[in-house]
Order: C-alpha cells, then sequence, then structure tokens
C-alpha cells in the first residue's frame, strides 16, 4: 500500500486481507469505520450513511484496493443506525449482493420514519416537551436522505459461524446500543470487529427501542448483559465503529466501570433533591446541552435509571400522564 493514498484515505489494513476504511458521517460523533474482508466472499461490513461525500470516499478506497461493488458477495450490518447501514440499498443498487443484519434490527431499516414517530407518545410521558418534539421530529426528516430503507434483509444469527479459506468469524448477538447489535469475534486471535458497542473513552449510548407492539427494550440493563458476556470470551482487542481505530477489552472495561459508578453516584445525588421526570433529569445533567442532542442525552438517561431501578435505589410511577422517578427510601 501506498503511503500517501493510506494517508489521503485513512485506510489501514487491520490483519492480513482485512481493512479499516474510514467514512464521513454528519454527525457529531465523527467518522465511521466500516471493514472490507477482501476474502471470498468478499464482504463489508458496515456501509456508512448514504450521502455523496460518504459514498465517494467508500468508492475511492474500494477502487483504491482493487475491488468494484458488484463483487461485494455481502453487506454486513453491525446494527440498524444509519451512520452503520444508511448507504445499504444504494450499494445493493449499485451491485452488492446480499443485506445481512440481525431480525431485532430489521424494523429500523425497513421503515426508520416509522420505527422514529412511535417514539414520540413515549417521550412525552418522559417529560419532553412540546418544542423538543417537534424537533425531533425535523431531525427525522433532516436525516431521512442519509439512510434509505432496505428493500430486502437477510438473517443474521447469533451463533453464526461465517468462513473464509484462512478466517472464521462468529456472530454474537450483543444487544443494548441497540437491540439487534452484533459483533464479529475471531476466537483463534481474540480479536472483534465491534460496532459501537464498546470502545475506550466513551459509553455507547444506549438508544431508546420501542418495538412496533409498544414495548421498551430494556437498553442499559441488556448492554451490561452482553458486556458480561463479550467479557468471558477472552478477547484482547477490538475494532470499533468511531473515534478509536483499536481497543484493548480490559482497559474498556476498567474504563468503562469508572464512568458507570461516576455517573451512578450523579443521577443518586440529583434525584436526592426531589423526584423529576427523566427529560428534567437530562436538563440537570446537561444544562448547556441542544434541542438536537435531546433524544440520544435521554436515551442515556432512561437506561441509566432502568439500571438503578433494576438495582432498587430508585422507583418511578405515572403522574398526569407523564413518568416520574424518584430515590427509594434509604437508597442514596
Amino acid at each position: 500500500m501506498k503511503q500517501g493514498m493510506a494517508e489521503k484515505f485513512q485506510l489501514h489494513e487491520i490483519r492480513p486481507g482485512i481493512f479499516q476504511l474510514e467514512l464521513p458521517t454528519p454527525y457529531p460523533i465523527g467518522p465511521v469505520y466500516v471493514y472490507l474482508i477482501k476474502k471470498d466472499p468478499i464482504t463489508l461490513i458496515d456501509v456508512g450513511v448514504n450521502s455523496p461525500e460518504s459514498l465517494t470516499a467508500l468508492r475511492k478506497q474500494l477502487q483504491h484496493l482493487g475491488v468494484k461493488i458488484n463483487q461485494i458477495e455481502r453487506l454486513l450490518i453491525t446494527h440498524g443506525h444509519s451512520d452503520h447501514y444508511g448507504a445499504a440499498q444504494t450499494l445493493k443498487e449499485e451491485g452488492a449482493k446480499a443485506v445481512v443484519i440481525h431480525p431485532r434490527d430489521w424494523d429500523k431499516v425497513t421503515d426508520r420514519r416509522d420505527y422514529y414517530l412511535r417514539m414520540k407518545p413515549y417521550l412525552a410521558q418522559m417529560g419532553m416537551p412540546s418544542d423538543y418534539l417537534e424537533y425531533f421530529v425535523k431531525f427525522i426528516v433532516w436525516e431521512t436522505p442519509y439512510a434509505r430503507d432496505l428493500e430486502e434483509v437477510q438473517n443474521l444469527r447469533d451463533g453464526e459461524l461465517l468462513f473464509w479459506e484462512d478466517l472464521k468469524l462468529e456472530v454474537m448477538h450483543t444487544p443494548g446500543h441497540s437491540p439487534g447489535h452484533v459483533v464479529l469475534l475471531c476466537s483463534k486471535e481474540k480479536w472483534a470487529i465491534t460496532g459501537d458497542f464498546i470502545f475506550t473513552h466513551i459509553t455507547p449510548d444506549p438508544i431508546i427501542d420501542i418495538t412496533p407492539s409498544g414495548y421498551r427494550t430494556p437498553s442499559m440493563p441488556l448492554h451490561m448483559e452482553s458486556l458480561k458476556r463479550f467479557a468471558a470470551r477472552g478477547i484482547t482487542t477490538f475494532f470499533p465503529g468511531h473515534r478509536e481505530r483499536k481497543g484493548r477489552t480490559e482497559a474498556a472495561l476498567k474504563e468503562m466501570k469508572k464512568r458507570m459508578k461516576h455517573k451512578r453516584e450523579s443521577y443518586l445525588e440529583i434525584l436526592a433533591k426531589g423526584p423529576l421526570t427523566p427529560f428534567q433529569l437530562m436538563r440537570r445533567l446537561y444544562p448547556t446541552s441542544r434541542k438536537g442532542e435531546a433524544f440520544v442525552l435521554l436515551s442515556e438517561v432512561i437506561g441509566r435509571l432502568d439500571l438503578l431501578e433494576i438495582d432498587e435505589a430508585v422507583i418511578s410511577w405515572r403522574k398526569a400522564g407523564l413518568i416520574f422517578y424518584g430515590l427509594k427510601e434509604g437508597k442514596i
């Protein structure tokens, strides 16, 4: 690989025949890392958003690697968030073959607008005021072009083994950040491609998920359970979807534990002053946050409240159509 070309495209060979590509996104998280396995069957793990900038960057990097889009046999999506699947339908129309994703995220990638809109009544119950809800709808309209609905998807199963001539990856279902999130484990060499599942310096937000039947997925508790199962697999190195190009599992879990402890103390300290809706608690925790950040931050708050409720540190109740949380007696 020519050094100049690698620097221009921020393209790295993380293992023989496996390349980490960097694609721009319109989101505060910054670029997304997607992974090309240049082995038969050629597989692209995550695809970036459906924007001219991202698609141009992807095409140029694939061209540099000598791969045409119509040679890609499989678009493997770690989870149904727009920065990871958004361009999949466009790539399929340009000749890429199957799109595979865990079925718990099919609703997000086949009808994203409905996935968002069914959250509105729930967000209102959490205390989100009307002007924020209106902004949320505007966000849906703004984001729609970045993530085209998929017309056809195939199932990606927990425990499924994916084979190449000299490589075997295991699909591990890791619900939390998204209910259909998966990571790909190379148990033999103790590394994994992890999407938005684990980072060293940030905690993946457990995004609010309301199923078509109206059930709210307990995202953060699921994420904690997924981390325990992942830690038990002995994976030492991970390649995530953002920020750091690779991380060490032991260090990431250690930092996560510190952040969780600090956040728990902050939540209990605020709730000791009196009950709040999740939205009110979010505003106390993040007083300078903007409307555009409210959905993600509220997802975090609700997830952590779920953990505190499981620990019996807080209780929740409904009053005048709103959900309130307060300390359980004697808990702080």
